[in-house]
Parts: structure tokens; C-alpha cells; sequence
């Protein structure tokens, strides 16, 4: 570990407040530096500004103390009615937003690529303050979108001080700009925040930088270098992606400027376009380098036995972020103490666990699924590193205390709740959040593995409280068979994130939760289940039957009408987390073989398809059939909020974007996806699954497969952008919105342009691509679990 994080970590007490967020190694501290070739005025007299929204106090002209003409708009943070349109209940909604509006006279303005500034924003007590651009394009295409996703950013701001403000914009349409909108969200108030907001806007300009980001395409920008930034293992191979002239690059020792290794610039051409590849894997000694080709000079990284240990601190870090019900430092005060969920005349407080995304809302599985990535994390530095061992415990108790409360006992479950907000803590009042219940066989299948889990983990040094988890493990896996037995797989509300599971996820989870519970009882019934579950599973996947020049892929029933696929969540690796954990509970099993083959065919699937990114690691979506775009039936359960007669046409544009494989089948580098997007977790679950199957048996390049998905997300991509903040260089901002911006953050992920299936990360900061979730955070723990130093020696 370097000395310099290792005292940020001391000063923290080892984050119990929040790590430093290193703004000077961001993408956007660049920004300042962009060369101007030219630049038009916004904003220059009062009369452009439109009247503010209702409930808001005023829009007002003022001259501060520098003499500066000011836009001042103050609102109050909350009200006691929903603002037009929102739900009764308010379920996902907020007290409105305080607007200020632009107009302009719909010009075309594509020449300008950029806006630039400057914001102060006074919020009495508030630890994070945000602010939302929009921009309104009624040209060919309009913006925004009809998924409300184009066309807007959001900036985590310093409050009490000017904010100057930069929103990078290459791709999006421009050719009939109506407005510009500044505004905020009106999201209540947390213990120590006053009752108003009140911002300034000065100097807005619209600008024309040369060298702006790139937002579309595998080729990375022209004289550069994209690497994994946050650094590489030892281990396996390193390699570089580059877009320059040079046909030699040499890794030079940071610290000395000596060259350790020359070697020739690779030319690849594929259907992705014309790269060069930088191969170093011949370097693996310990080290801080970077690449020189040229004049192009890559960022610096290390090359370490030990690259996931202040990584995994980081994303511990932005976990005790997203604490709910605790006050943060930085942060907020006690929190939503007034979210209930009721049940047969009983009432309990859903307050708890881990905030799931940016949004501040709540998600019973999500929280346990931290839970068992936390604790396997923690397995691999159980002896080795004994402080971050307890510190990775310590978290994993806080979710494990709170899906053990929110159990009612009687199969039924405190699930989730929408908030999006902050409450006053008070129940009884009209901004309380309602909780989501239900008796779901999924749900507490997966809980039950969960509790069965962390029994295994903790039962030698937390006796009482891995009683109580193997306890609730048992109740809540016969009450899950009890509800499969008599009503399947049922769907509930589609804002429950486990919408999407077909019965092969069923029997996944079915298998996986009874292989530990028999590893933690010995009890056989458990092993008899697991076993005759596991041979419904086998006949979800695909053999050969398809005709397909590779097999090992699962469908959705064993009818194998409908393959698995997922889009932005994902738990595609559930089938591998079954088949290891059965055959590690049951080695002498004469299913055994089977079960391994069914392994082994999965992982040569994953083989089959990894080349379609190439020179990139990063693990395609998956094989689709031509005609899914006509599955109505399935449809809502994998896209929610959108209609089926809406996007048929456009599902059927991106299968026939994808790449074929035989007559009637393509492969689709990213998902098939509408409103929602971003596929962090389906590769990371992609490479979860590789590296399971990897270290099953010692087979080296699914390993590399798994180390791949975690350079994609140090930097080892098309934009050269670490998507973990704080880690390596060239971070983005993210949608953090009310928990601001956290050192160890993780966004939905990088997204397509329409129905394309190659790589679109506009620089617009918004939901869901950019927006953080703990999803993606614990998909990244169990992928990082695999790759510790002690299960690396394995």
C-alpha cells in the first residue's frame, strides 16, 4: 500500500469518516486546461430568464460583492404537498426543483461542444449540494429524449463557495437549441440543514475546446494511450490499447526514468476499427511505470501482487457512504428513520443497510447481496491482513443486522422502498416512504444463502450473530419452498431488482443456497435438494442442440425458448456460484462430473465470445436468438418502464446491429436495452462467473478474463476513464446526487448510442449510466474476491 493512502486511511480511523476525493486526478480537472477557439454568451441581460416553477420564492437580477450581475433564485428544501404528477404515496419523488431557465432563439449552436459556469450554491448545513443542467433541442432529434435521459448532467458542488462548472457535449443534438435549465432538486432536509436553498449562476457561456472527450467507438482518442490506470497484477498478461503513429513503445521505471522493456506497437484490425496494442506482459516485477511511444506518454500505474487491497478500501469507503439510518461526517445526518413497512397489523422500521444508488432508495437484496460479496472479500485477507479483514467485517455485519430485522418470520419481507429524498425522521406526516412486502421464493431463496453464508464466515468469531444468520437461513429457505411449491416464479413490482429472474435463476439460487446450507448443518436433506434442483438447472443449459458453434449458455426454462440475458442489473453469475458451490459441498458426489462439465461448457462459451471486443477485455453481453424482439411475454419482465409496442422495432434494430454467429443468432457486445443502461454489472457478473470457473480448475485464461473486466474499469477502455473514483486517473464525475460524490464509486456503466452496439459514455452526467449503485459495487467485490493475494496463491 502507498504511504500517501495509507495516511489518508489512519485519518479517516480507517473510514469511519469519508476518504479525501482527489478532484486534481479527475477527468474534469483537465477541463480548465482545454484550449478555447471560441465562445458565445448565454446569459446577458434579465429578461431571458422565464419565470420559475410554483412553490419556488424567485428568480432575482443582483450584483454581488465583486460586482458581478448574478441570476439568485432561493427555494424552500421541502413542502407538505407532492409536486404535479408525482404518486399519493410519493413513492420516488422529491418536493419538486428550483428552476431557472435559459431562453434562446433555437439556433443551431453544434460549433459549441461546451458550457462553462460558474455557480454558488448556499445551502445552511448541508454536507452535499448538487446542481442539474438541462438542455431542450427541438431540431431533428429532439433532446430530451423520451426516456428522459439525454440532455441533462449533474455536478456535486462545494457548498458556500463559486463552482466553475464545465458540461462536454459532442454528441448530443444541438441544432435547435430552445433553452438552457438550471435547477435542483428540492430533496427535504437532513438533521442539520436549514430550511432554504439559495444559488447564483454567473459568467454562462457556450464554448468551442478543441480536443473534447470522446464519447462514441472503440478507437480511443488520437495520440493516446488507455490502460488500466489504478494498475495491473503480477500476474497474467498487461497490455495497453493506443491510437498514435509510433510504431515502438518502451515501460519506463517511474521513479527512475530507466527503460525496463522495449517493445513493438501491434497493429490490430478488426471490425472494431484500427488499434495498437501495447503488450508488457513480459513485466512483472513490482513497480510504478508508464508507457512511452513518441511523444505519447501514457498515465502511470503500478504493477503489484497486491492491486486489489486499496481498491477494495475504497469501495468500503463509498459503502459507509451509502450507509442508511446513520449520521455520515461530509455527508448527512440520521436518516430516514420515518420509512415503515407494515404487515398483518405489525409496523417496522425499514431504516438500515446500504442506499442503493445515488437516489438514496432502499433495496432489501441489494443490501444482502453486499453482504455475501463483502464477506467473501473479507475471506481472502482472513490471516493475511487482519485490519482490513475486520474492517471489510465490520460493514458486512451493518447489512447483515439489517436483513435479519427486516424479516417479519413468516416468509414475508420488508423488500424496498423509493425515496429519493430526505425525511424529517418523523412517521405519521405526509413525506414518510411506504416499504414494499413481500413473501417472494426468490428473495428468500437468496437471503437464505446469504444467512447460510455469513454462518460459514463469522461462526468462530461472532458466534451469537452466525447462530442467528444460520437460524433465519432455515426459516427463510423452507419458506421459500414453500411459496415455489404453490405459486413458481411469480413476479412482483418491477421496481424490485430481482423482476427480471426466469426458473433457471430459481434453481440457481436454489442450489447455491442449499449447498451452504448443508456445508453449514451437514444436514443431507440439504444435499438431496441441492442435487435434484441442480438437475433442473443442467436442463436450462444449451449443449449443443442449437447448432451454435459453441454451447454452455443458459435459458430462461428448460423449454430453451428464451436465453438468460440481463441489462444494467445482472446476476448472471448465480449459475457458476451453484455449480462451484455443489461441487465443493459434495466432492464425492457421483454427479459430480456433471456438474464440472456443465462448468467447463460454460467457461468455453465465455472463451467462444470474448474475442468479439477485442483489442478491449471487456465480456460481451451474450448470444441472443434473431426473434426475441417478438417475446411479449418476457419483454416487461427485462425492460421495465417501457412498452413493448414502443420498442419493437427497436429490438429488432439491435439484434440485427449485432454480430452473427449462424443463421437466426448474434452477439451483442453490450445488452439489449431501452431506458435503462449501462453494463457494469453484466460484465462484471460475466467476469465473476470466468473467474469461478477458473480458479475451480487452475485454467488461466478464464482468469485473464476476470482480471480484464477489472482493467475495463480501471481504464482500460475506449475512453481511457477509470469508472471507480478515486482510483487511478482520469475519473468522471458520477450521478451521486444526494450522497455526493465518494472515493470508491462505481456507475451503471457505459452505455450505446441508440440501438448501436458499440461504446457511448457522453460526458452528460445522469441516471442510469453514471448513476452510482451498490449493485455494481458488490458485483465488483465478488469479482475482486477471486483475486486477493491469498486466493491468488490457491
Amino acid at each position: 500500500m502507498r504511504d500517501e493512502f495509507r495516511k489518508e486511511l489512519e485519518d479517516s480511523l480507517f473510514i469511519h469518516s469519508m476518504l479525501p476525493l482527489h478532484r486534481e486526478r479527475s477527468l474534469e480537472a483537465e477541463f480548465p486546461n482545454k484550449k478555447v477557439l471560441d465562445r458565445k454568451n448565454v446569459w446577458t441581460a434579465r429578461e431571458q430568464i422565464s419565470t420559475p416553477a410554483a412553490g419556488e420564492k424567485g428568480v432575482l437580477l443582483v450584483l454581488t460583492e465583486e460586482e458581478q450581475s448574478c441570476v439568485k433564485i432561493t427555494a424552500p428544501l421541502r413542502s407538505d404537498r407532492w409536486p404535479k404528477g408525482a404518486p399519493e404515496d410519493g413513492d420516488y419523488s422529491n418536493f419538486g426543483t428550483a428552476e431557472v431557465h435559459f431562453s434562446l432563439p433555437g439556433e443551431n449552436l453544434t460549433a459549441y461542444n461546451r458550457l462553462h459556469f460558474w455557480v454558488r450554491p448556499e445551502v445552511k448545513g448541508a454536507g452535499t449540494v448538487h446542481l442539474n443542467v438541462g438542455i431542450r433541442n427541438d431540431g431533428e432529434q429532439k433532446i430530451p429524449d423520451r426516456y428522459v435521459r439525454e440532455g441533462f448532467t449533474v455536478f456535486d458542488l462545494n457548498n458556500m463557495e463559486w463552482n466553475e462548472c464545465f458540461w462536454e457535449f459532442t454528441s448530443l443534438p444541438r441544432d435547435k437549441v430552445m433553452e438552457i435549465q438550471f435547477y435542483i432538486f428540492l430533496c427535504g432536509q437532513d438533521v442539520a440543514m436549514g430550511e432554504e436553498l439559495t444559488y447564483y449562476y454567473k459568467d454562462i457561456v457556450l464554448e468551442q475546446v478543441e480536443n473534447p472527450e470522446k464519447e462514441l467507438g472503440w478507437e480511443c482518442a488520437e495520440n493516446s494511450i488507455v490502460l488500466s490506470s489504478a494498475g495491473y497484477f503480477t500476474k497474467g498478461k498487461k497490455s495497453a490499447v493506443a491510437n498514435m503513429v509510433a510504431d515502438f513503445f518502451e515501460v519506463i521505471e517511474e521513479s527512475t526514468g530507466k527503460s525496463v522493456y522495449r517493445g513493438a506497437a501491434k497493429l490490430v484490425e478488426n471490425k472494431n476499427g484500427c488499434f495498437q496494442v501495447l503488450d508488457f506482459s513480459q513485466i512483472s516485477g513490482e513497480g510504478t511505470y508508464y508507457l512511452q511511444a513518441g511523444e505519447v506518454r501514457s498515465q502511470s500505474f503500478e504493477i503489484t501482487n497486491n492491486l486489489m487491497e486499496e481498491n477494495i478500501w475504497r469501495v468500503l469507503n463509498f459503502l459507509y457512504g451509502e450507509r442508511c439510518g446513520m449520521p455520515i461526517a461530509g455527508k448527512h445526518g440520521t436518516c430516514h428513520q420515518d420509512i415503515t413497512a407494515r404487515h398483518k397489523g405489525l409496523t417496522m422500521s425499514f431504516v438500515g443497510g446500504w442506499h442503493d444508488a445515488g437516489d438514496v432508495s432502499q433495496q432489501s437484496a441489494q443490501t444482502g447481496e453486499v453482504v455475501h460479496a463483502l464477506l467473501e472479500a473479507a475471506a481472502g485477507y482472513r490471516g493475511k491482513n487482519p485490519l482490513l479483514y475486520k474492517r471489510i467485517v465490520e460493514e458486512a455485519r451493518w447489512g447483515l443486522d439489517f436483513i435479519l430485522r427486516t424479516r417479519f418470520k413468516d416468509g414475508y419481507r420488508a423488500t424496498s422502498a423509493g425515496a429519493t429524498r430526505w425525511t424529517n425522521n418523523l412517521t405519521g406526516d405526509m413525506d414518510d416512504v411506504e416499504t414494499r412486502v413481500y413473501n417472494h421464493a426468490y428473495e428468500n431463496f437468496l437471503f437464505a444463502g446469504i444467512e447460510a453464508y455469513s454462518y460459514l464466515q463469522l461462526k468462530e468469531e461472532d458466534s451469537p450473530l452466525a447462530w442467528g444468520s444460520l437460524e433465519a437461513a432455515k426459516e427463510d429457505f423452507a419458506f421459500a419452498e414453500n411459496r415455489f411449491e404453490n405459486f413458481g416464479a411469480e413476479a412482483v413490482q418491477m421496481f424490485e431488482h430481482t423482476y427480471n429472474s426466469g426458473l433457471s435463476q430459481y434453481y440457481a439460487v436454489i442450489v447455491w443456497a442449499a449447498s451452504y446450507l448443508y456445508e453449514a448443518t451437514g444436514e443431507e436433506t440439504y444435499a438431496k435438494k441441492a442435487e435434484n434442483w441442480c438437475d433442473k438447472l443442467l436442463q436450462c443449459q444449451e449443449t449443443g442442440a442449437a447448432g451454435l458453434p459453441f454451447d454452455g449458455f443458459f435459458y430462461r426454462e428448460e423449454d430453451h425458448r428464451t436465453i438468460v440475458h440481463f441489462n444494467h442489473q445482472s446476476r448472471a453469475q448465480q449459475f457458476m456460484q451453484a455449480l462451484t458451490e455443489i461441487c465443493r459441498s459434495q466432492p464425492e458426489s457421483p454427479k459430480r462430473p456433471l456438474w464440472e462439465e456443465a462448468m467447463k461448457r460454460y467457461g468455453s462459451y465465455l472463451k467462444a465470445i470474448a474475442g468479439n471486443t477485442a483489442p478491449y477485455g471487456m465480456l460481451p453481453a451474450g448470444v441472443h436468438k434473431m426473434d426475441e424482439y417478438e417475446d411479449e411475454k418476457t419483454f416487461p419482465y427485462l425492460h421495465v418502464t417501457c412498452s413493448y409496442e414502443q420498442e419493437r422495432e427497436n429490438y429488432r434494430e439491435q439484434l440485427a446491429g449485432g454480430t452473427p454467429v449462424r443463421d437466426g443468432y448474434v452477439l451483442r457486445n453490450f445488452p439489449v436495452w431501452f431506458s435503462f443502461r449501462g453494463n457494469t454489472a453484466v460484465m462484471l457478473a460475466e467476469g465473476k462467473a470466468a473467474s469461478l470457473v477458473g480458479r475451480y480448475f487452475g485454467d488461466e485464461e478464464l482468469l485473464q478474463m476476470g482480471r480484464e473486466q477489472l482493467y475495463w474499469m480501471f481504464g482500460k477502455n475506449p475512453f481511457g476513464h477509470s469508472l471507480m473514483y478515486g482510483a487511478g486517473r482520469r475519473y468522471p464525475a458520477q450521478y451521486a446526487v444526494l450522497p455526493g460524490e465518494c472515493v470508491g464509486e462505481l456507475p451503471v456503466g457505459i452505455e450505446t448510442f441508440n440501438n448501436g452496439d458499440e461504446p457511448y459514455w457522453p460526458q452528460g452526467n445522469n441516471a442510469t449510466y453514471r448513476e452510482v449503485w451498490t449493485s455494481a459495487a458488490s458485483r465488483w467485490l465478488w469479482l475482486a474476491a477471486d483475486y486477493t493475494v491469498e486466493n491468488m496463491e490457491d
